[in-house]
């Protein structure tokens, strides 16, 4: 679940509420971290996960799913994630699909 300071920008009449910073806590097994991911307007977006290198990402969106490709291997299957956002678009839970 992530909360963040959203930029909304208008994309031929589809607002995509990514834009910005979003902060949260990424849960995998026993395994917490802190991560904040940012969107930009150009498409891209960058990943910052506590103890972690970034990772840059090409993004695209669609009504159920958010597909992150990373930008220095653009030719492998992207990450992606089921998306709700809530509270008004002040919060967003992302659910990582990819993985079984």
């Amino acid at each position: 679940s992530f909360s963040g300071c959203i930029d909304v920008s208008d994309k031929t009449n589809n607002i995509n509420h990514f834009i910005g910073n979003w902060e949260g806590i990424s849960y995998f097994e026993t395994t917490t971290m802190n991560v904040t991911f940012s969107f930009y307007e150009d498409d891209t977006a960058r990943q910052v996960t506590d103890g972690s290198h970034s990772h840059l990402f090409f993004y695209e969106f669609d009504d159920n799913s958010l597909y992150l490709t990373l930008q220095d291997f653009p030719d492998f299957e992207p990450i992606i994630y089921s998306y709700e956002f809530s509270n008004n678009n002040t919060a967003l839970n992302l659910k990582n699909v990819s993985f079984d």
